[in-house]
């Protein structure tokens, strides 16, 4: 009966309730790994980042100064993401703290350089829609990485927000079970006893 609910439900809310649950208490129990993790998914989004700068958007226009820019740009995001990546596993785990104040940098000097590439851009006739968001994600981002590895609002705030994460996965989860369809099982009976007949 309850695996023919479970069925029956909206699996794909269901499952997002169980994880940003899950996600949330790892928040609240463990922020110091939240950390830690967050600063190797950058790394990573940094080295991919790099690799796409020198690989297609170095080329964009003719200019000697633009492929400077971004190729320092981008020699810069491989370096600092494969540091973020790597280091902190091969030094102490104080090292964490200081990758994430070392990524903060990075996207503020990265901001500041795509800001010169943008009017660059800009002046080719070229859209820098997606280059203003990446700037203004970067800002944000550095912002974030700059906040939580202090000891104490730091870690405050992540399970500030690992609390709320709990509370709306539980909340998900909690509406898909009481909004089953519960006339699917009176379906199935009146289908057996209609074969019976």
């Amino acid at each position: 009966m309850l695996l023919s609910y479970i069925y029956l439900m909206d699996k794909n809310k269901l499952f997002l309730g169980l994880m940003t649950a899950a996600m949330g208490l790892f928040l609240l129990i463990s922020p110091d790994a939240f950390i830690s993790f967050f600063v190797i998914i950058l790394g990573v989004a940094a080295v991919i980042d790099g690799i796409f700068i020198l690989a297609a958007t170095r080329d964009l226009i003719i200019d000697p100064q633009y492929k400077l820019i971004v190729t320092v740009r981008g020699i810069l995001s491989v370096l600092i993401g494969f540091l973020a990546v790597a280091l902190p596993k091969l030094v102490a785990s104080v090292a964490w703290s200081a990758m994430a104040y070392a990524l903060a940098i990075y996207l503020i000097v990265s901001a500041s350089l795509q800001i010169y590439t943008i009017t660059k851009l800009h002046r080719n006739g070229i859209m820098v829609r997606q280059s203003m968001i990446e700037v203004a994600s970067s800002v944000i981002l550095a912002i974030v990485l700059f906040i939580i590895p202090s000891e104490t609002i730091g870690i405050f705030i992540i399970r500030i927000f690992g609390a709320v994460l709990l509370v709306a996965g539980i909340a998900i989860s909690v509406i898909q079970w009481k909004n089953r369809p519960e006339a699917a099982v009176a379906n199935t009976v009146e289908t057996n006893e209609n074969e019976e007949n």
